[in-house]
Parts: structure tokens; sequence; C-alpha cells
């Protein structure tokens, strides 16, 4: 149940913003990140897809048995994912004073970001040493170097956009960064749990006592 809830939480948020992305024509996504279009007048479907993000990535950490720190990585990224969803950004233009609902709203998105770009690193090592994620490892991995580069290269862009030269792709950057930490999580949570079942393990005990 939880793996179907949380595949339907991220299919949610993949479809809440792409829509938002064609028919709010106010802002240019390549520029703008997605949190800004909660200002337009279907501005909701931005709070629907962060509420999706962050249900399924809950449902999916409670999944996470064999891996206390990967577990709770997982959790910390959904819950600032729902303080982002609460408290919406500012519209485009206001780097020099933002309120206090984009400060919350920016200091839960980076602390989400950074806690799932660990998550991300960390389960897949762990997972690629258990014979139960065999079928998914490379997936996993792939993933895992291609969101971890993601993520720098939002950083940058963010940096860029705030402070240099502000013409960097941000809205693209970020759009990226999200699709593949998305696929990461959807591959996740159609895999396995983290730790075989005891009844697995004692399977395959008993089978090497009686070979």
């Amino acid at each position: 149940m939880t793996k179907t809830f949380s595949l339907a939480g991220f299919a949610l948020a993949v479809l809440a913003f792409t829509v938002s992305d064609a028919v709010n024509r106010g802002y240019d996504p390549l520029a703008e990140t997605i949190s800004r279009y909660v200002n337009l007048p279907h501005g909701w479907l931005v709070t629907v897809g962060l509420l999706a993000v962050a249900a399924g990535s809950a449902a999916l950490a409670a999944r996470v048995t064999g891996d206390r720190w990967g577990g709770w990585l997982l959790r910390c990224w959904a819950g600032c994912v729902l303080v982002a969803a609460v408290f919406p950004a500012d519209p485009p233009g206001n780097w020099s004073s933002p309120s206090v609902s984009d400060g919350v709203h920016g200091a839960a998105a980076w602390a989400g970001f950074l806690a799932l770009a660990a998550a991300v690193v960390r389960l897949t090592v762990v997972w690629r040493r258990d014979p139960a994620w065999a079928s998914k490892a490379r997936g996993l991995t792939v993933l895992a170097w291609a969101s971890s580069v993601a993520f720098v290269l939002f950083a940058v862009a963010m940096v860029d956009r705030a402070a240099l030269t502000h013409t960097a792709p941000l809205g693209l950057a970020e759009r990226i960064l999200l699709v593949l930490n998305l696929a990461w999580l959807a591959l996740a949570a159609t895999s396995a749990e983290s730790r075989p079942s005891a009844s697995g393990t004692m399977g395959r005990m008993t089978s090497g006592i009686v070979k």
C-alpha cells in the first residue's frame, strides 16, 4: 500500500507541476523556479504538487527499515517540502527584501534538497550491497550520480541568479534536479524493502544448512 501511495504522490506531483507550467503563462519556466508560480492564477497547482511530493516521500521513508540515517534524511526531506508548501514563495524579482514566508520557504527548500541529496547517496550505497536491490542497483546508481551533478549545477545557478550576473537559467536547473530526484524516489519506491525479511533470512540459512 505504501508503495502505491508513494508512486501516486510522485505521479500527481509531476502532473501538477507540468500543468502549472502549461497554464500559467506569466513567468518564464527557464528562469523562474516552480515555487514562484504559486503567485499566478493557477498557483494552487504548485501547492498540490508540493504536498504530493511530501506525502509520497513520507510513505517511502516509512518503508526504509534497513538504514536509520537514510530513513531520517528522507523524513527530513518530506518535512521540508511540507513546510515549503505551507509557506509560499514571493513573486519574482524580490531577492533583496524577501517576505518572512519567502524566507521560510527558501530555508526549507535548501534544507530539503540537501537532506535528499545526502539520502540519495547514502541509500544508494547501502542498497547496492543488498541482494534484494540487485535489479535496481544500476538504475539507482545512475540516477544518484545524475542528481548529484544536477544539485551542484542548481546551487551554482542559484548563487549566480541571486548575487552575480542574474542570468542563470535557475528554473531549468531546478526542474532538471526535481525530475531526477523524483525518478530516483520512484525507482526506490518500486523496489523491495531495504532490509530482507526475517523469514527470508531464515529460509536462506535453512537452505544453507540443508546443503
